[in-house]
């Protein structure tokens, strides 16, 4: 009888139990549903193409907007038209600096749905120069480069692009990577043109190396000052001839081998390539110089200095170093002791002037 009474007890608590916690046990999947329905719901909102948008004065884009139903429809309207004005079809334009907003108003039925755009306008930018003039990297390495426009309120952006993209590509941001031994060139352009039409563009000479070789090439450069009397085409030139034109062999081990083919240019942005033979022609008399220019050094030459050792003797001896070949090579095309000793006098001469001025200070300071 106790046995009985103690079941129907038990029984009576789990149907209490149960009872008690299946409210809080059902809505879970409705909470589900109605916030996959909210979801759905947020999916389907109207929204503009661009929240917000910078532009270069004189300049032009269409605002879109989603999700319209087909019998939907749009008006677009500017805060202040001088600033930014804009048609049906939700193309405006840029016409003077500042910033404004504009409302796209979707109707339907007797509901509207206002959507905005803040837009800001800015001058166009009328010189460019990138902060690196020359990058030294090894095979598979990043570098970011770093343009300076003026004015420096332009909203102009910075088109980059690489004379040979097999050897150093280079993003829409200016993300530089080293893809293989050799030289190339790397462009940062504007809209802005020269007096023969042509746009202008800053450049970066960019040197694809082994590991090792990197740190030395730096110190080389920093080491010889006198390269930078010689003008950037006179420079550049002999540079790509070397790292891309010569049969180098060092250690046993071949650096650099001739170019098969012409370079091809790489445009990041992909439009404007109409302008792209143009920027190339002026990119090669005014950055790598003439393409006919030959090095007084051979290719049979510097072979030959790089290969002179007895092949008996090679796990003794090494073949000469990069740096070595170099010299040579930049010593046959210009006189580096006449251009040091150049360098050193302007240097002193600079030296001397600035003390001057500091003697001339002092005097004053002193009455």
């Amino acid at each position: 009888m106790i046995k009985k009474l103690l079941l129907k007890c038990l029984i009576f608590l789990g149907l209490l139990l149960f009872v008690t916690f299946l409210p809080q046990i059902m809505p879970t999947p409705v909470s589900i549903a109605r916030a996959s329905e909210i979801e759905k719901e947020k999916n389907n909102e109207y929204r503009l193409n661009l929240r917000t948008i910078t532009l270069v004065n004189g300049k032009s884009f269409t605002l879109r907007v989603y999700n319209l139903e087909k019998d939907a429809k749009v008006s677009f309207k500017s805060a202040d038209p001088e600033i930014a004005s804009i048609n049906e079809e939700g193309t405006f334009t840029a016409n003077k600096v500042g910033s404004t907003t504009i409302t796209a108003t979707v109707r339907r039925g007797l509901n509207t749905t206002p959507l905005i755009c803040e837009v800001t306008i800015g001058p166009p930018a009328f010189s460019v120069k990138l902060t690196r003039p020359m990058l030294i990297l090894e095979q598979d390495q990043n570098f970011q480069l770093e343009a300076v426009m003026k004015p420096t309120n332009t909203a102009e952006l910075v088109k980059y692009s690489s004379f040979d993209s097999s050897i150093a590509s280079v993003s829409s941001g200016g993300r530089v990577t080293a893809r293989k031994i050799g030289m190339t060139y790397v462009f940062a352009e504007i809209d802005a043109t020269n007096q023969d039409g042509s746009r202008k563009f800053s450049s970066c000479s960019v040197i694809v190396s082994k590991p090792e070789d990197v740190s030395r090439l730096n110190e080389y450069f920093a080491l010889h000052a006198e390269l930078s009397l010689l003008s950037e085409a006179e420079l550049s030139n002999a540079l790509f001839d070397f790292f891309n034109t010569t049969t180098v062999t060092t250690d046993s081990e071949t650096l650099f081998t001739a170019s098969a083919e012409a370079p091809k240019t790489q445009n990041t942005t992909g439009t404007d390539t109409s302008l792209k033979t143009d920027k190339n022609t002026a990119s090669k008399s005014t950055v790598t110089g003439e393409s006919t220019a030959t090095s007084s050094v051979s290719t049979n030459t510097l072979q030959a200095n790089a290969g002179s050792l007895d092949p008996s003797t090679t796990t003794a001896q090494s073949g000469p170093s990069i740096i070595e070949l170099l010299d040579q090579h930049l010593n046959s095309r210009f006189n580096l002791a006449e251009l040091k000793q150049k360098y050193e006098e302007r240097l002193q001469i600079i030296t001397e002037v600035q003390l001057s001025s500091l003697y001339k200070f002092g005097s004053l300071i002193r009455r």
